[in-house]
């Protein structure tokens, strides 16, 4: 596992399998998956099986992955935030995010975390990993239009 990261509030660690029934919590909540899409009940061993078969092997790269977002005051889990290539994204063709140095910036939070800057503070040491590495052309993200909150976040980033 690689260090975590810590900003001023928080805590970003690597993702792990027994991760899969926090992350199930977070995605059971339909205000929390409202720009996301319908993707049906969260079922506990296949999110664990995809942890364990395309997000662990992302955390090979120095900064790369999901990281899990704590409170550094109380430990409580906020939600995740991830830096991964582009092109992994379902719809990357279609947005043209094709090549190999390119990378995307996303996250989720619980409601108790949205409009505190938490997912700006998360995403911003990612960003910055991103741009001073010489392997990156452009760092990208997106959100429906209809998503203000997200929008906002990727303005300030």
């Amino acid at each position: 596992m690689r260090d975590p990261i810590h900003t001023r509030r928080l805590s970003l660690r690597d993702i792990v399998p027994a991760d899969a029934e926090t992350l199930c919590e977070l995605d059971s909540d339909p205000e929390v998956m409202r720009f996301i899409g319908p993707v049906g009940t969260p079922d506990v061993d296949a999110v664990r099986q995809r942890i364990e078969g395309v997000y662990m092997p992302w955390q090979r790269h120095p900064w790369h992955g999901i990281w899990l977002v704590h409170d550094r005051a109380t430990a409580g889990f906020l939600g995740w935030v991830f830096a991964r290539p582009a092109r992994l994204h379902p719809l990357a063709d279609g947005i043209g995010w094709t090549r190999e140095d390119e990378v995307e910036i996303g996250y989720r939070y619980h409601r108790a975390a949205w409009g505190r800057g938490i997912a700006t503070e998360a995403a911003t040491p990612l960003l910055e990993a991103a741009l001073a590495d010489p392997g990156t052309s452009a760092v990208v993200g997106c959100a429906l239009a209809g998503n203000k909150a997200s929008l906002r976040v990727l303005e300030k980033l």
